[in-house]
């Protein structure tokens, strides 16, 4: 699954960690992509080339999303996933999410807070 447009921020009532708003996709890549290819199609998903990308392992909190910057940390993944699928009875899902690297809260002059930045 691949989520974009949105943050990440503590829920009100429980302060844990929630990705709200934005816009969520299933999204499938060959086993073999590069980081580029897989780069330049997440880009035309969210329409922004200047983006970065993060990952959430099932189960873990979006707290410890893992960052992507690399074809090595692309294979991480990859061998996380063939990781998962070993030891799951159904295919895993991972959550991919994309971060615009220049919040358009910039360009507005609206400054928010550091909660919001992810």
């Amino acid at each position: 699954m691949c989520s974009y447009n949105g943050k990440i921020q503590p829920r009100p009532h429980d302060n844990q960690l929630a990705y709200v708003s934005g816009k969520t996709k299933i999204l499938a890549v060959d086993r073999n992509i590069k980081f580029n290819a897989i780069k330049s199609k997440l880009s035309t998903i969210c329409n922004d080339a200047d983006l970065c990308f993060k990952y959430q392992l099932p189960g873990e909190d979006l707290d410890t999303l893992i960052s992507m910057t690399n074809d090595e940390d692309l294979e991480h993944m990859m061998l996380e996933y063939d990781r998962l699928l070993r030891d799951s009875a159904k295919p895993p899902r991972l959550r991919l999410f994309l971060f615009a690297m220049k919040p358009t809260s910039f360009s507005t002059g609206d400054p928010k807070s550091e909660r919001q930045w992810f």
